[in-house]
């Protein structure tokens, strides 16, 4: 799976595809962040703080 993928199968901008496997007859997709791209979505700085979940198995 490649980052141009993720971007026109799931609308995801942003981030760099790591890996797949299938646990329990779930599809799951690693991605990572691409933090030289994250911006603030109303007034475009870098200044962000993120927030959020890190998941791992």
């Amino acid at each position: 799976m490649s980052t141009s993928l993720l971007y026109h199968a799931f609308g995801i901008v942003g981030y760099f595809y790591q890996s797949t496997c299938f646990i329990a007859g779930v599809i799951v997709v690693a991605i990572q962040a691409d933090h030289w791209r994250l911006r603030c979505p109303v007034c475009k700085s870098r200044e962000i703080h993120c927030r959020g979940k890190l998941v791992s198995e």
